[in-house]
Formats: structure tokens, C-alpha cells, sequence
């Protein structure tokens, strides 16, 4: 008998209903960090968004968060200057880095389909208050419907971008990726170095 509430295991149930629709995706994705964690063992672990949750994906959840165009990786990776009304002043350096992917079961959530069968409009999921909820010691939807995703076995997610109306992300579970799956870094050798390596 399952331990969640009735509505949260009725839409896991439709996420893995959705399976025999998983996408693939072969693409080179961008992936930006502060220079403290643009290094290759830290880029592509997952664990930063593990350790604070993201929309995608609550807190003990590893997930590697990508944008598939410049511009939406771009306004992704400053959305908290946005969110806060950071000063110019308060920017820091920031590393974009490529990521190439070749995975094989996504849940699409910017197909209108499957967000019909999951019972979301793209507004509510763009536009959903994560943050607050998260802070309020809830999952919002969207970290349960990739929580869903995770157990019923997509790989990640590809979804729609809350920062570019246009613009895609791509949101990979490096516990859940098939053996025949891959998510490499670009250029590793051209990255900083880890903290741990840096002089003293």
C-alpha cells in the first residue's frame, strides 16, 4: 500500500503510464556554474541540485539541470539576479560548459500531450513557486513529477524553460541513466580546476 497522498500517487501512476512514451535525445546541451564547481567532477554529478533541490527535483534527488540554446542557458544560470534584484556589482564569474547527451527515455513536458495526460498546463508548471513551497516543507508539483519520473524510469526530463518562453531544458538523472546512455562533458581539459587543486 503506498504511503503517499491520494492525488501524488495518482499522478506517479500517470508518469508511468506515459513510459512507452519516453523520448530520446541526442544534442549537446550547456550547462553553467560558479567557478568554484565548473570543474569535470563536479559539473554533471548532480549533487548541488541534490543537496538544495531545483524545480525539477526535490532536495536528496541528484539531477544535472541543461539548456539545449545559448540564450535560455544564459538566463537560467542568472535567474537569481532576476529573482533578487541583484546589483551589477554582485555578479559573479560564471563557467558555461557543453554537455553532449545521448539518452533514450525522457518524459516530455513541452509536448502538450503529455502535459494534458498529467493534468498540468505549461503556465503551471513554468510558473509554479518551487522556492516557496520547498520552504514551507512541501514538494511542489514539479519536484514530485520528477521524483515520479525517477521511479517509473524515464532518465530525465525534457522541459520548458521558466526563464525563455521559447527556450528548452533538459534535466538528467545521472543514478537513472542506462548503461547505453551517455551525458559527457565537451573540452574537460579546458575547465578549472577542482577546489581541492588550486594553490595555496
Amino acid at each position: 500500500m503506498s504511503s503517499e497522498p491520494d492525488e501524488v500517487q495518482a499522478l506517479c501512476d500517470r508518469i508511468a503510464a506515459c513510459l512507452p512514451r519516453a523520448v530520446k535525445l541526442s544534442a549537446i546541451a550547456l550547462r553553467s556554474a560558479g567557478v568554484k564547481y565548473a570543474n569535470s567532477r563536479d559539473l554533471i554529478a548532480g549533487d548541488g541540485a541534490s543537496y538544495y533541490g531545483g524545480r525539477w527535483n526535490p532536495p536528496g534527488v541528484k539531477a544535472i539541470y541543461a539548456s539545449l540554446d545559448p540564450e535560455t542557458a544564459v538566463k537560467e544560470a542568472y535567474q537569481e539576479f532576476v529573482d533578487y534584484g541583484f546589483t551589477a556589482q554582485q555578479i559573479r564569474p560564471r563557467v558555461f560548459a557543453g554537455v553532449r547527451l545521448n539518452v533514450k527515455r525522457l518524459l516530455d513536458l513541452t509536448d502538450a500531450g503529455i502535459r494534458r495526460r498529467l493534468g498540468f498546463r505549461l503556465d503551471e508548471l513554468t510558473g509554479e513557486d518551487w522556492r516557496g513551497i520547498q520552504s514551507g516543507g512541501e514538494q511542489s508539483w514539479t519536484q514530485v513529477i520528477g521524483r515520479g519520473a525517477l521511479l517509473a524510469g524515464f532518465e530525465g526530463l525534457l522541459v520548458p524553460s521558466a526563464r525563455n518562453r521559447h527556450g528548452m531544458n533538459v534535466v538528467i538523472f545521472p543514478d537513472n541513466l542506462a548503461s547505453t546512455s551517455t551525458a559527457n562533458l565537451m573540452a574537460k581539459d579546458d575547465l578549472p580546476p577542482h577546489p581541492s587543486d588550486w594553490p595555496t
